[in-house]
């Protein structure tokens, strides 16, 4: 494997778009205020380290993808990009509409999503792939916890 410069921006550039579109919503003073108004699970480990988590999973993604242009495998780039760009999406529909069900609801496609992925890059390497499963795992406590705050919020 070479190093490419451009394969490295392009993931980068992904990341950074997806975490801007997360970001322009959730840094507003009002939505902070509305997020931290909700009532929370007790076992709230995400809620203190949620920042810092979501920019772990971020560099997960941004290497998996520069990996994935530097290969060429074009399926697992579209599908990463996806993962990336609804990464950031989904939080700014969260702030916009302040409808927990429908956040719940829309984070669903990932179950989907990550494994198809998983899958997909066990066929090119298995730390890829072990990667993308430590984001599954993730999310699925992560799911968990939405569900617990959409339920004591409802």
């Amino acid at each position: 494997m070479s190093l490419g410069i451009s394969d490295l921006m392009l993931s980068v550039g992904c990341c950074l778009a997806s975490m801007t579109i997360a970001g322009s919503t959730a840094s507003k003073k009002a939505n902070k205020e509305w997020f931290d108004s909700l009532n929370h699970p007790d076992n709230s480990f995400m809620l203190k380290y949620m920042t810092y988590i979501g920019f772990g999973f971020y560099l997960i993604f941004g290497y998996v993808l520069y990996h994935l242009f530097i290969g060429n495998e074009i399926v697992s780039i579209i599908l990463v990009i996806t993962i990336i760009l609804l990464m950031g999406l989904c939080p700014m529909l969260l702030y916009k509409t302040r409808n927990l069900k429908l956040f719940f609801v829309s984070n669903l496609i990932f179950l989907v999503l990550i494994p198809l992925l998983a899958y997909l890059l066990l066929q090119l390497s298995l730390l890829l792939a072990g990667l993308t499963i430590v984001y599954l795992l993730w999310f699925l406590y992560d799911l968990s916890y939405w569900y617990r705050l959409m339920k004591m919020n409802q």
